[in-house]
């Protein structure tokens, strides 16, 4: 990239020297460059087959003015590219005709030549469109298998609470006077019931992405809700363990909630007796750490660099797409997972940046 960067200074430069362009590029790129105030100096001929605009039409003008409030809101704070340094954004772009597609921004900073200080910045931009359906497709279907496998351990958790209830009626049917301890008890059965059911939809209905302030906490409580059943089939039990109060974040809720999801899953999939899953929450003025600490087998160090890789698994059934939705949702908030792993048990650590 490096060198890529090199050759089109030297080009842009002559650029400005002739009217020659700087060559033919793809259709699906477009090369771009900015002042560090955000000032759009010069577009590429391209940029016309791949959003509309003559490059004339965005000369002059604000390239956040193009970019979709969600992601300018994601993408604000990420620092830029310093010394020989390239930066990678995916973000949204407005069409000419109003529709928003997903480009690959490769950003370097470029130096004037009399001060070596930083002068502006420059980018190629991908179509990348594409890529991203296609993830968005994978999420949506990793969210149908983690809901296939939740759904037995849910029906027994639901089964319960309706069986309680059923009895309770009975035995108030056959007295003669409202039995308030009884109706205690059907109101607690009750909201669990709707907890569980309530949680299973939040995870079953496609959506965007949505950056709000969440309690992480509550977060993780809500997974645990979800796969309390399935945990108690193994004799496995869910704890968390939260270092300090403070537990507000800016995130995609229920992105991340599927991540603990599966994270969770994984570690009851890789204990064979009764022990404890621990999820340790930290969180400091730069980032917010999660671990998900199982008491299983381990994963063979031969595997540890292919986790992630989609359609590996060390599962009879498994898919290996799960794990690879972890990591894109992380991605997707600039953040970090990495996995440690001995024949004592595994941890996942997700280290995701405060914004």
């Amino acid at each position: 990239m490096e060198n890529i960067v090199f050759g089109l200074e030297t080009e842009l430069q002559k650029e400005g020297e002739s009217n020659e362009r700087i060559w033919e590029e793809p259709s699906l790129h477009f090369i771009c460059k900015r002042s560090l105030d955000g000032i759009i100096k010069y577009v590429s001929p391209s940029v016309q087959s791949m959003l509309g605009y003559a490059p004339d039409e965005l000369v002059g003008k604000l390239y956040t003015l193009f970019v979709h409030n969600e992601d300018y809101k994601r993408i604000a704070k990420i620092a830029m590219p310093k010394g020989e340094e390239t930066c990678s954004l995916t973000y949204r772009i407005e069409r000419k005709d109003g529709e928003y597609i997903w480009v690959n921004s490769q950003m370097s900073v470029t130096r004037a030549q009399n001060t070596y200080q930083h002068y502006e910045l420059i980018s190629i931009k991908t179509d990348d469109s594409a890529k991203v359906n296609v993830e968005h497709l994978i999420l949506e279907y990793e969210k149908l298998n983690v809901i296939g496998q939740l759904a037995a351990g849910i029906a027994h958790e639901i089964k319960n609470p309706l069986t309680s209830l059923k009895g309770f009626i009975q035995l108030m049917k056959a007295g003669r006077e409202l039995n308030h301890g009884y109706l205690a008890i059907m109101e607690e059965e009750i909201q669990r019931i709707d907890e569980v059911s309530r949680e299973l939809m939040l995870i079953a209905k496609p959506h965007k992405s949505n950056f709000t302030i969440v309690n992480i906490n509550e977060l993780v409580d809500d997974a645990i809700t979800l796969l309390y059943a399935e945990a108690a089939k193994k004799c496995v039990k869910i704890i968390r363990k939260s270092r300090g109060k403070d537990a507000m974040f800016l995130c995609d809720g229920n992105k991340i909630k599927q991540v603990l999801i599966n994270l969770l899953m994984n570690a009851i999939d890789a204990m064979d007796l009764p022990g404890k899953v621990n999820i340790w929450i930290s969180k400091t003025e730069e980032d917010l750490t999660i671990k998900v600490e199982d008491a299983g087998k381990g994963i063979a160090k031969e595997h540890l660099d292919k986790i992630g890789t989609p359609f590996f698994t060390t599962k009879e059934n498994g898919n290996g797409l799960g794990l690879m939705v972890c990591h894109k949702v992380i991605e997707e908030h600039n953040g970090k997972m990495s996995v440690k792993s001995s024949p004592q048990g595994t941890i996942f650590t997700i280290s995701l940046p405060i914004q």
